[in-house]
């Protein structure tokens, strides 16, 4: 992987989530050492092409992973609202998460219709 266009198709093939190491990113980047400019580039790169990071501030060190996402996506959206302190994104984790269980409780049961069948 040494160019933005195939980190972010990469993402885009793993359902707008995926990770990488910082060498990759400074590949990218063209650069051999990860210093703070370095890594302000890559983070204001990576927003130039609507993708997010995880975490914040980008590692230092070439062998730590980095989580990226597409921004705008309900992937990244999701990544947004964990991301964002506060009552009104607590409240929409807590209704995401409901809503989830309670199809996985539907398909359990539905499972358990068939298997009975």
């Amino acid at each position: 992987m040494s160019n933005w266009d195939a980190i972010k198709c990469q993402i885009e093939e793993n359902g707008d989530i995926s990770s990488f190491s910082m060498t990759e990113l400074r590949d990218a980047a063209g650069k051999e050492k990860l210093g703070v400019n370095v890594r302000a580039k890559i983070s204001k790169t990576l927003a130039g092409l609507g993708l997010g990071h995880i975490p914040k501030e980008l590692p230092t060190y070439q062998h730590e992973s980095v989580r990226l996402y597409k921004r705008g996506t309900t992937v990244g959206d999701f990544m947004e609202t964990v991301l964002t302190p506060g009552e009104p994104h607590d409240r929409k984790i807590r209704e995401q998460l409901s809503e989830s269980s309670a199809k996985h409780i539907e398909i359990i049961e539905a499972i358990r219709e068939l298997v009975a069948e």
